[in-house]
């Protein structure tokens, strides 16, 4: 917690109870703002909408948190752990996402190599019916 606060106090932010707040409530699978909103209420804290978003937004353009846009639009947040860099496979029943490591080094060369793009992050999800669905 010491890493967050320092981290945004470089960039000229203050770690404010509602930041750290947000940031406890924020886990390595992805939720939308809908669902930290609930689970912050579920433990009695009080937190407008809007106060979510502007933190996550902050988060994200720190790099602490990773935002992930699904099929269905709705933008999802997790923490980012730069040792667990990992994509995800979402169930078009349940709806249910589930991380998976990759090796994607091939694929970032091959995109070095054949264009002129700088690529500063990327997201790889797969669609499909999980096992407990099928």
């Amino acid at each position: 917690m010491e890493e967050i606060a320092k981290t945004l106090q470089q960039k000229g932010y203050r770690f404010t109870k509602q930041r750290q707040q947000v940031f406890d409530a924020l886990t390595s699978s992805p939720q939308t703002v809908e669902e930290i909103v609930a689970s912050l209420r579920n433990k009695d804290i009080s937190i407008d909408k809007v106060t979510v978003y502007r933190t996550l937004d902050c988060f994200v353009n720190l790099g602490l948190v990773s935002k992930t846009q699904f099929k269905d639009k709705t933008a999802k947040y997790e923490l980012l752990v730069a040792a667990n860099h990992h994509h995800h496979l979402v169930c078009d029943k349940c709806g249910s996402v589930e991380d998976i490591p990759l090796d994607d080094s091939i694929l970032l060369k091959r995109v070095r190599k054949q264009t002129d793009f700088q690529v500063k992050s990327h997201s790889l999800e797969f669609f499909g019916i999980c096992a407990h669905c099928q």
